[in-house]
């Protein structure tokens, strides 16, 4: 049976070292590799900082464009506002001097033909009849307007009284002033050398519907006659 021998000793010297070359060479090749990997992950940090910035730069300047488009924008929309609420304060001015111009060419034809020469009317006249409703339901108001022109110098005085035809109850109906005046009146009296603005409350009964209006002024003055007109009721109802 033939032993094994351990190697000589300077084999084994030779042996170890290698060894010892092979580990310091591969420590050495580690610690390379390692601040190669380190070189490379602070760059890579670095760079990630660097575009971290600009991002954060970007957001800051996109967020002060968005709120100066946001500021632009209310004040179109603003302005918008504006010009519409302008338009239409424009359109109410416009509308309240039409009527105020037409109120206006009313009284002025009005005083003309009182008062100028070359329009006088001779005698008493109606210049106006208007009715009115009220926010009660079968409520009105009237206005009438007596004048005469300026050639009579003499004070006029009188009554007038009206009365309204139409449907009631399937019939036709004649309610006189007395029936439909909320004071109770039976005529009213009136007094005045050019004009006179009279006027008055009245109250429908329910269900009835007016056809027409039927106006009769009598004079004090002795001899006089009876004036009478008569107007549809669309034509003296107003609002």
């Amino acid at each position: 049976m033939v032993r094994h021998q351990c190697p000589h000793p300077y084999h084994q010297t030779q042996r170890r070292r290698l060894i010892e070359k092979t580990a310091l060479f591969i420590v050495i090749v580690l610690l390379v590799l390692f601040f190669v990997l380190g070189r490379l992950s602070v760059k890579d940090v670095k760079q990630y900082q660097a575009d971290n910035a600009r991002l954060k730069e970007s957001v800051v300047k996109l967020t002060k464009a968005n709120k100066a488009l946001v500021k632009r924008l209310d004040f179109i929309e603003s302005s918008k506002v504006i010009d519409a609420q302008s338009q239409k304060d424009a359109r109410k001015s416009l509308v309240k001097l039409h009527e105020e111009l037409s109120d206006t060419k009313e009284q002025l034809a009005f005083y003309q033909r009182v008062v100028a020469p070359e329009t006088l009317i001779k005698g008493l006249y109606i210049d106006s009849f208007d009715i009115r409703p009220l926010d009660e339901k079968g409520g009105y108001d009237y206005e009438l307007v007596l004048a005469q022109g300026t050639s009579q110098k003499q004070v006029i005085k009188g009554q007038y009284t009206f009365s309204i035809v139409g449907d009631w109850q399937g019939e036709e109906k004649e309610f006189l002033l007395e029936d439909l005046s909320i004071e109770g009146l039976k005529s009213g009296n009136f007094s005045f050398r050019y004009y006179e603005l009279l006027t008055g409350e009245i109250k429908l009964p329910i269900g009835f519907i007016p056809k027409t209006v039927s106006m009769i002024i009598n004079r004090s003055k002795k001899g006089s006659k009876p004036m009478q007109e008569q107007w549809l009721w669309r034509e003296v109802v107003s609002g």
